[in-house]
Parts: C-alpha cells; sequence; structure tokens
C-alpha cells in the first residue's frame, strides 16, 4: 500500500514539475507592456495600432485598464506581448499601480502638443509612480506621442531625449494616426529585452526621417516668409 502511494505521490509531484516548466517556458516569451501617462495621450490608439493596425480619432479615454495581446517574430522567435492600457485620468491614477507592479517593460507616454503632459509624465508617473512602486528593473521608453501635429509641437524632441537619457529609457516618437514610429517602438523594446545592452538609437524608420525633413522644410519655409515680411517693411 505504502508502495503505490508512494509511486502515485512522485508521479503527482514529477507531473507538477513538468506543468511548471512549461508555464515557465511559456511566460519567459510572454513580454507584459504597461502605458501609462496622461489622459488624451492616444494609448489607446497606440495600441489599436500597433496590434490591428487600425487608427479611430474618436476612441475614447480609458476607464479602468484593459490588455491585448500580439505575438511578434524576433530573430526568428516568437516574442509574445501582453500590452496592458491604463486610464489615465486623476481619479483611476491609484489604480495603475495594480497594473504596471509586476510589468517587464512600462512605456511613459506623453502629447508632444501637450507640455503638461510631459510634466506630469515626469513628476507624477515616474517619480511619484514607477520609480518608487515598479517592480524589479523593468524596461523604460518615454513615448512622444501625436508628431503628426508638429505644427503644433510644444515639447521638442531634445526635451523627450535628454528625459530619456536621464532614466535609461528608450526614446521613441510616434504617431497613432500615421503609424509613424510605432512598430519601432516595439521592436525597441523587444530588442532591449533580449539584450540588455542593446541601443535602442539604432532604429529610426523611413517615415520618420520624412517627418524630421517635414519639420526643417516647414522652419525654412517659415524663415523665408519672415525675410521677405522684413524686406517689405525695410
Amino acid at each position: 500500500y505504502f508502495l503505490i502511494l508512494f509511486k502515485n505521490n512522485f508521479f503527482i509531484t514529477l507531473i507538477k514539475i513538468i506543468i511548471y516548466r512549461i508555464i515557465k517556458i511559456i511566460m519567459s516569451n510572454v513580454l507584459k507592456v504597461v502605458l501609462l501617462g496622461e489622459a488624451g495621450t492616444g494609448k489607446t490608439c497606440l495600441i489599436s495600432r500597433f496590434t490591428g493596425g487600425l487608427f479611430n480619432a474618436d476612441t475614447m479615454s480609458s476607464l479602468s485598464a484593459q490588455f491585448i495581446t500580439k505575438t511578434i517574430q524576433i530573430n526568428d522567435k516568437p516574442l509574445k506581448f501582453d500590452i496592458w492600457d491604463t486610464a489615465g485620468q486623476e481619479k483611476y491614477r491609484s489604480l495603475a499601480k495594480i497594473f504596471y507592479k509586476d510589468a517587464k517593460v512600462i512605456c511613459l507616454c506623453y502629447d508632444i502638443t501637450s507640455k503638461k503632459s510631459f510634466e506630469e509624465l515626469k513628476d507624477y508617473w515616474y517619480e511619484q509612480q514607477t520609480k518608487l512602486n515598479a517592480d524589479g528593473n523593468p524596461i523604460f521608453a518615454v513615448v512622444g506621442n501625436k508628431i503628426d501635429l508638429f505644427d503644433n509641437q510644444q515639447v521638442k524632441d531634445e526635451e523627450g531625449k535628454e528625459f530619456a537619457k536621464k532614466i535609461n529609457a528608450i526614446f521613441q516618437e510616434t504617431s497613432a494616426k500615421t503609424s509613424v514610429g510605432v512598430n519601432e517602438l516595439f521592436e525597441k523594446i523587444a530588442m532591449k529585452y533580449i539584450d540588455p545592452n542593446y541601443d535602442s538609437n539604432q532604429i529610426e524608420s523611413q517615415e520618420k526621417m520624412e517627418y524630421e525633413q517635414k519639420k526643417m522644410d516647414k522652419i525654412s519655409n517659415d524663415i523665408s516668409e519672415k525675410q521677405k515680411i522684413v524686406e517689405l517693411l525695410s
């Protein structure tokens, strides 16, 4: 009787160990990513663009938290993202820590046309929230969204880059509307996860470079227009 009991317990324990190891292997290829930031910065739209290639200008602000998954191939190996979208409204802020406590990646998102969203990102979402409460040593990414609205830009590229450098984070400007920089953001995250020494500044899409050129052209045109006005008045 005791021999049979021993054998049964042994096999049950063995099965448990095998199941545990299988789950561990599966979960090791699952990357929990949480997007944080003020309401209206486009977090939900970024997720929709990356996971489904969709953009809806009438998307409502998230009222709690939700997640969606997507698997990509990195170095011919699958990597599954569990991407969490959190509410940015002040009344929901206290709930955010529930969702990012065990996150492997934290994306700090701001709207490049809103200086307030950038200041809140630094002073609240990083200093008062994730810096103090995040588990382990997560990968941080600073994400400047809505670069399609560069005519109304209030936060300069250099400001975002400087903050990202200060906290040792990935930096990426994106447009959920046009998709510029969105895939690059998650590619950088994946590469940084695989190789902690990866230089996230290596990836710059053709679309992003075209946007930079448009911005430079606009600056040149503005200068030319001002010079013409000065010449007319002189």
